[in-house]
């Protein structure tokens, strides 16, 4: 990563080292300002560096761990490709939108998941398996925890930084990968693949290769597996493929039974309303209310009128900055939804004077728990409240990446947690609230990895034979 003139330079990270190609587009900031030239990688670079990864075996175990904490450390505090860990932060900030302090802690939580690849990986691994054949052959015998290809393919998204945790347990696990990054943030996956290359791994071990559409679709189709984000069209295009992994959309919702209408409810919503901007898929962008949900939605909106006022044209605001484009098209989907707007919708976009329009918070009512809305979601603070009752069931919560229930009925925590389109069951938590420790959609590992049977045959079982 170089810089020329204004534009910072992101070449390829190749299986052959780093290069910059004739064909690039340029990233642009939110407020439309040219920030990067982009180099894009040819169909016939892609399968090369597949091939090259397949060739190549992995790195021991400890020696994946030990450059992977050392990378950690290098991708929070080392000159990379020009730029330092600050210059970095403010290239991401003003391409997410993201304010300020998410950013950093966003980038600040990728060096820890780089640290701790190996660590999060191994939550997976079924307590009957092994992680070594050799220790399986000095027992009785045991599963041995192995990986289902060689390479994999991480097509990422750009709306966080820290989508790179998914391909770093890759990484962890003995896998060679490319990362195509999004285009429209692609800093922070050739910040990793570089600290990575500086802490000593090879670069047959981790490429950064941008690409356009098709060359996303040939890296996961000539990868032994894939990773990818998108929303309903990436879902339909590869959900039932074995060998690809699909993340997103979210759509997560909030439950709220009779007598659960509290201060404290009310405030663990307005939590999972906002938190990351209110873009990541585990974003609330639906209450289920049992009794007055107009109440509940009135108090909702006043709690996050209160949180947004004055931190708007700062660099704390709330919710994301867009482009004007961007949040009139997101407006106009509201205004012809059918809802009553709780905060009024011609005040929930607020011009930024670093350029772009912060979007949020929105709350809407609708009278139907099976409205549109309710099975949507969009990528600013934007929540429909709707009325539940009993006899609606968990039909209205199906299809949902993290439910929170505020209830005691254990019947329908239940029904929720055998519901199988439902990812994630919350207890009273924001759906917005996670760990290294918590599975997002499904332990990675599962996918990753599977079960095979090492048994040696003994010598004492040998005499026994004879």
């Amino acid at each position: 990563m170089t810089t020329t003139g204004t534009l910072v330079e992101l070449p390829l990270l190749t299986h052959r080292g780093t290069h910059t190609t004739r064909a690039h587009e340029t990233v642009h900031a939110v407020d439309g300002a040219p920030l990067a030239s982009l180099s894009l990688a040819p169909d016939l670079l892609l399968g090369q560096a597949l091939a090259a990864q397949r060739r190549a075996a992995p790195l021991p175990a400890p020696e994946r761990a030990a450059r992977l904490a050392e990378a950690a450390d290098r991708f929070l505090n080392d000159t990379l490709g020009g730029l330092t860990f600050p210059q970095h932060l403010a290239l991401v900030r003003r391409v997410t939108g993201h304010n300020a302090p998410l950013s950093e802690e966003l980038s600040r939580a990728v060096a820890t998941a780089v640290a701790e690849a190996p660590a999060r990986a191994d939550r997976a691994r079924p307590v009957g398996s092994l992680g070594s054949w050799r220790e399986a052959a000095a027992g009785p015998g045991s599963g041995v925890w192995t990986r289902r290809g060689e390479t994999l393919a991480a097509v990422l998204s750009g709306n966080t930084p820290t989508i790179q945790n998914g391909w770093l347990q890759a990484l962890a696990l003995g896998y060679r990968v490319a990362v195509r990054p999004s285009r429209r943030e692609p800093f922070t996956a050739h910040r990793v693949v570089a600290a990575l290359r500086a802490a000593g791994f090879r670069t047959t071990d981790a490429v950064c290769l941008p690409t356009g559409h098709a060359g996303a679709e040939t890296l996961l189709r000539r990868a032994d597996l894939g990773l990818v984000w998108g929303g309903d069209d990436v879902r339909a295009r590869y959900g039932a493929e074995p060998t690809i992994k699909v993340g997103g959309p979210g759509r997560a919702k909030t439950l709220v039974t009779r007598g659960h209408h509290t201060r404290r409810t009310v405030a663990s919503i307005a939590e999972a309303v906002t938190a990351l901007s209110g873009a990541a898929c585990v974003n609330t962008s639906a209450v289920l209310v049992e009794g007055d949900h107009a109440a509940l939605a009135a108090a909702l909106a006043a709690a996050l009128t209160e949180e947004a006022a004055g931190r708007q044209t700062t660099d704390r605001h709330l919710g994301p900055r867009v482009n004007e484009a961007t949040a009139e098209a997101l407006l106009s989907q509201l205004r012809r939804a059918g809802a009553h707007p709780e905060i009024p919708l011609d005040r929930i976009a607020t011009p930024h004077p670093e350029g772009g329009v912060v979007l949020g918070p929105a709350v809407l009512t609708v009278g139907d728990a099976h409205h549109p809305l309710v099975g949507g979601e969009l990528p600013f603070p934007c929540v429909t409240v709707a009325p539940w009752a009993p006899a609606d069931g968990i039909a209205p919560l199906r299809g949902s990446l993290v439910v929170t229930a505020h209830t005691e009925d254990e019947a329908l925590i239940e029904a929720l947690l055998h519901e199988p389109t439902v990812g994630n069951v919350h207890l009273g938590a924001p759906t917005s609230h996670g760990g290294p420790h918590l599975p997002h959609e499904g332990y990675l590992g599962a996918f990753l990895m599977r079960d095979k049977a090492v048994v040696a045959l003994r010598e004492e079982a040998v005499v026994a034979a004879r």
